[in-house]
């Protein structure tokens, strides 16, 4: 849907490539995180996402299933 591909190495990741960009979509159960390599990539799977379902937008999270994140302006750290 929306163009996105399922990843082959893992069955809950969805990815988009425009050129040199991408984005990527991951599912865990009813939760969706979104990544690109721009902001306007972003802004765009927010957009269609919901254009189809009713969302809850938590924002950036800082947690998720265990796993730590920390976003800068240049790069995102997972541990």
């Amino acid at each position: 849907m929306f163009g996105f591909m399922r990843l082959l190495s893992d069955p809950c990741m969805y990815i988009r490539r425009h050129n040199q960009d991408f984005e990527i979509i991951t599912i865990w159960v009813d939760d969706l995180l979104l990544f690109a390599t721009t902001d306007i990539g972003v802004q765009r799977m927010k957009r269609e996402i919901t254009s189809k379902w009713r969302v809850t937008d938590l924002g950036e999270p800082s947690k998720i299933i265990g796993i730590e994140t920390m976003c800068s302006d240049d790069s995102i750290a997972i541990s």
